[in-house]
């Protein structure tokens, strides 16, 4: 079939969803995504009992989670007039609360609704008082973003979100606050009950460390919402960090990225070197240096270490390495109490032999052995185990790892496992239920080797896969939330994950439909194992997946066919091919556009291709060279098939 059309085919399924998707999903609309009005929370409660009745309890626990989050934030902006009906849906889904409570189900607390009352008074009183008061929060474009925003969200949020990136959401700079996270905008100009920033920080589920936001910065936020969310700092590019340095008249700091030291250009490695930055340097680093200079919101001497461009860039002192000359270098003679104060500081020293591995990395050119000079030292640590380990060795801290990570997303269930030479599964389903799904897991692979022709000797992912087995919705909501920082859509039951010392598959076991575990586990692995080589972008892994399972299961499946409905609007939603890999998209809507792309080429005769893909791929290709090998450039493919412009 020729690609001009492929491209019709898929737009005609882009018009035939639209009209279903106005006439269809918006009666359907959950009360959290309507708003929060009375109508549709009325209409949601009607719905969970409906679903109470049929015996659907996992929906239901998920429509009452909604419903108590919405009459919560209703209170907030509700007239008086409207309480006494608010008071009728507040019994109901107190109604609906103890029912699922008897059958076992562990739901978000429903505040009385005397309580409810009560903090709309005090809601009440604060705003008559902001509005009485002479302070800047009292007058548009009053709340600067530089003096009154920056610096608590530096305090508070650092950790997760200018560091890192938990759940895709940077705060790095004012640009990456404005686009978001990977589930869409967080911020709307002039509409903060509307923006995501306030929601979660008023809600208290932000920052995550427990030390809530005062009411004052709340209150600076909403109003700086409120009045446009203007920046006032001089680049929308510059770090956050350095925004408030500057309106503090704080002296900026290594995290700023403000230091004018030039970094030492260190060489690459020769493969001759005794010492490895990643394997030895990286880990002193990390021990000692921590809480100073190294994961810390409060950097000591504007010398911040958590990266190796950072590390070499310098702090207030200037420069700590000179490169091929360790006695000259700064780093080395803090480290043995030559120059100020003995590094590092409160702490027992180094051991000379810790020092000595310092001094020979320098001399030997302070090369870096990592991938990423960017990259956190703490992952570069764990790629340069990853890469020298065995696959046992790295199973077993992956086992570690994950035993670890389900006392923080269920801490009231003792964990229930099974374990063989590639899986390890962990949940609470029961140990009988463990074993079982660990066979269904078995089966899953080895079909997925026969789909690719891949030899049966070797494992598909080396040092194993872990399995998250939840017994349900509700569970896998909360893992969500409490390991991967983020709400995962509501049509999942399963999903993937990999990292460099992580890579494991979330699923909602089913005790009465195998099937359905063992095509889901089919899809999820066949993602993970697809991801797993060079380059491979995350939309080619889900659609990857997506497509093993429709083949296992058929084009008929439940949950193959919405997917299918659904990929016309996705590509709709495409405005470039460079929404593919900027983080732009959903999970949802990217993996849609994946499973499109590849069902297409399945479609169009282009099936033999795909394999000859899949087998370069296997065989050490990158992605990109595969690609290239079998059906050409995937810029110009992509372009061809969805009719979109590369931006």
């Amino acid at each position: 079939m020729p690609i001009h059309a492929l491209r019709s085919g898929l737009l005609l399924v882009s018009l035939c969803f639209v009209t279903c998707f106005h006439f269809g999903v918006a009666n359907g609309q959950s009360v959290a995504s309507k708003g929060g009005d009375l109508p549709t929370l009325n209409e949601s409660i009607s719905k969970a009992n409906q679903l109470l009745k049929d015996g659907k309890i996992v929906e239901c626990v998920d429509v009452v989670e909604q419903s108590t989050n919405a009459i919560q934030k209703m209170m907030v902006v509700a007239e008086v007039k409207t309480h006494a009906a608010i008071k009728l849906a507040h019994g109901e889904l107190s109604k609906l609360q103890q029912r699922l409570s008897i059958e076992g189900a562990e739901l978000s607390e429903l505040p009385k609704w005397e309580d409810l009352l009560e903090t709309k008074k005090v809601n009440n009183v604060k705003k008559d008082e902001e509005k009485k008061s002479t302070s800047p929060l009292g007058k548009a474009g009053g709340v600067s973003f530089s003096k009154d925003i920056a610096p608590w969200l530096v305090e508070q949020c650092s950790r997760c979100h200018i560091n890192a990136d938990r759940g895709g959401f940077s705060l790095a700079t004012f640009t990456s606050l404005v686009k978001g996270s990977k589930g869409g905008v967080v911020l709307f100009p002039g509409d903060p009950i509307g923006s995501r920033l306030v929601e979660t920080v008023e809600t208290g589920d932000m920052p995550r460390s427990g030390n809530k936001v005062s009411a004052e910065n709340l209150a600076k936020l909403k109003q700086w919402v409120t009045d446009g969310a203007k920046f006032d700092g001089p680049s929308p590019d510059a770090p956050i960090a350095s925004l408030t340095a500057n309106a503090t008249g704080v002296k900026p700091t290594a995290s700023a990225g403000a230091l004018k030291n030039e970094p030492v250009k260190t060489n690459d490695p020769t493969g001759k070197e005794t010492v490895s930055f990643a394997r030895d340097i990286a880990p002193i680093l990390i021990s000692n240096c921590n809480g100073c200079h190294y994961a810390t919101n409060q950097v000591q001497g504007g010398l911040r270490m958590d990266n190796f461009t950072q590390l070499v860039k310098g702090g207030e002192s200037g420069v700590i390495i000179q490169l091929d000359k360790p006695d000259e270098s700064l780093i080395v003679r803090k480290l043995r109490g030559l120059d100020g104060a003995k590094m590092p500081k409160g702490r027992p020293a180094l051991p000379e032999a810790q020092i000595q591995l310092v001094a020979t990395w320098i001399k030997q050119g302070a090369s870096f052995d990592g991938q990423s000079k960017d990259a956190r030292l703490d992952q570069v640590v764990s790629k340069a185990f990853a890469e020298k380990a065995s696959h046992s060795e790295l199973m077993a801290k992956r086992v570690e790892r994950a035993r670890d990570k389900w006392k923080i997303a269920a801490p009231k269930y003792e964990a229930d496992q099974a374990l063989d030479e590639q899986f390890h599964v962990i949940g609470n389903i029961g140990e009988a239920s463990a074993k079982k799904l660990l066979a269904q897991a078995s089966t899953a692979a080895n079909q997925i080797r026969k789909m690719f022709k891949l030899s049966s000797k070797d494992t598909l992912i080396k040092g194993g896969i872990t399995i998250y087995a939840l017994k349900q919705r509700y569970d896998y909501s909360e893992f969500g939330k409490m390991i991967e920082n983020r709400t995962l859509p509501a049509e999942w039951s399963s999903h993937w994950r990999t990292e460099v010392l992580d890579s494991y598959v979330v699923i909602v076991f089913d005790k009465s439909e195998g099937k359905i575990n063992e095509t889901s586990l089919m899809q999820q692995i066949t993602s993970l194992w697809m991801s797993s080589h060079e380059g491979v972008p995350r939309w080619f892994a889900e659609g990857a997946g997506r497509q093993a399972l429709a083949i296992s299961a058929g084009p008929n499946d439940a949950r193959v066919q919405p997917w299918i409905k659904r990929i016309g609007e996705s590509i709709q939603q495409l405005k470039s091919l460079n929404s593919l890999s900027d983080g732009s998209m959903n999970d949802e809507a990217l993996a849609t556009i994946g499973f499109g792309v590849i069902r297409a080429m399945y479609d169009a005769k282009m099936k033999n291709q795909y394999e000859a893909m899949v087998r370069s791929l296997a065989s050490g290709m990158s992605f990109e060279q595969a690609t290239i090998k079998t059906i050409g450039p995937v810029d110009i493919f992509l372009q061809k098939l969805l009719g979109k412009p590369i931006k």
